[in-house]
């Protein structure tokens, strides 16, 4: 019952994730600027930077993690039914801020509850995050569906998927935090082995471009006339790649090194980037997101693994916690409120095809600093 609720809590909760690719071009639909959209998108996340590191450490002290994760749930979805209702920009501001500061250490936690009960009973936990990749296309078809005219309902549509994921909490394990109940273990332990720091600087500077996509890809398409359904089915067809690669992700981990797929990632997203900036219509524009598989693959499945194993048991909510705030926290705002402010002079394609060079020479820049990186973690495989 509790594998199985996993499977169920994912699907569930990452529909509000696909429908949540979609924010951006309610934001555009409603008449908000490029820097106003970056300002929504990454001045919640500088809320979140001061909170999540304490919501971390709290992970790991309480006595049951899917308790904290339901409490977690249940205010988010009380953001997103706040948002229609927030009379200006600041009201809608707070709603959002609000929402960005659970949902930056919500995701972290289940994964950490995942990972950890995974590994215990001996279960892979890529078909349980496959399932969540689903959801995620069931939620951008959902929203092409039934808010096909108008976007105006999202959050709402995003604050029922939220609720249902909570109901499911409860069935899921209980994963107790490791510090409850014993010596407290400070989080700059986390921060003294030089392989977890050199991880996530270089998830910050790869996943700078993925945050600028995630804020402005959507209100993109829609400036270059795609409708709600057309942007949900590239939406949903540029994640394809992702079922195959988690069905066999853990067994694709054992054989890896994660610094080689971290170079993997920059390389196919420098690409990527520069594909999209030149794309115009809707078939090159799916072809050239076929290598966003290695955001997922690179930068989140391959590094909560190497994180699940290297850091120590105490640590490890607040270890998926800072992947989570660096990636969707630092990361977020130096890509959506530095790249709103720039493209409202270059424009959103301009943009991409300067990170996706950005991304190329960050390949070349890193590629010594790994090599000694990975003599250290031989003969230990990812």
């Amino acid at each position: 019952m509790h594998y199985a609720s996993l499977y169920v809590y994912y699907f569930v909760y990452f529909i509000m994730t696909g429908a949540s690719t979609f924010v951006p071009k309610f934001y555009g639909e409603i008449g908000m600027s490029n820097a106003r959209i970056g300002i929504l998108t990454s001045v919640p996340t500088l809320v979140a930077l001061a909170l999540t590191p304490l919501l971390g450490m709290l992970t790991d002290r309480v006595s049951r993690k899917r308790y904290l994760l339901s409490a977690m749930l249940v205010f988010m979805a009380a953001m997103c039914f706040l948002v229609p209702y927030s009379n200006g920009f600041l009201a809608m501001l707070a709603a959002v801020s609000g929402y960005t500061v659970i949902s930056t250490s919500a995701n972290p936690l289940a994964n950490t509850i995942a990972l950890e009960y995974t590994r215990e009973i001996g279960k892979p936990y890529g078909p349980i995050r496959l399932l969540g990749t689903v959801g995620y296309q069931c939620g951008a078809l959902l929203v092409g569906v039934i808010l096909s005219r108008s976007l105006n309902s999202l959050y709402p549509l995003m604050g029922v998927a939220v609720l249902l994921a909570c109901c499911v909490t409860f069935l899921m394990p209980n994963v107790e935090g490791h510090q409850h109940s014993r010596q407290k273990v400070p989080l700059s332990r986390l921060f003294a082995d030089r392989h977890v720091r050199m991880l996530y600087i270089i998830i910050f500077c790869a996943t700078i471009s993925t945050q600028f996509y995630i804020s402005f890809y959507t209100k993109h398409l829609g400036d270059l006339g795609m409708s709600n359904a057309a942007t949900s089915w590239i939406t949903l067809l540029s994640v394809m790649l992702e079922l195959p690669f988690l069905y066999f992700g853990d067994r694709i981990a054992r054989r890896t090194n994660i610094w080689n797929w971290l170079l993997i990632g920059l390389a196919a997203n420098g690409v990527r980037w520069l594909g999209l900036a030149f794309s115009k219509t809707a078939l090159p524009n799916i072809l050239f997101q076929l290598p966003g598989v290695t955001v997922l693959a690179c930068f989140e499945f391959f590094p909560a693994l190497y994180l699940n194993r290297r850091v120590p048991a105490e640590l490890s909510g607040a270890a998926q916690n800072m992947l989570s705030l660096v990636s969707f926290g630092a990361a977020k705002i130096v890509g959506s409120l530095i790249g709103g402010q720039i493209c409202e002079y270059t424009g959103i394609p301009a943009m991409f095809a300067a990170l996706g060079v950005l991304m190329l020479v960050g390949c070349a820049l890193f590629w010594k600093p790994t090599r000694r990186l990975i003599q250290d973690d031989l003969p230990d495989a990812l």
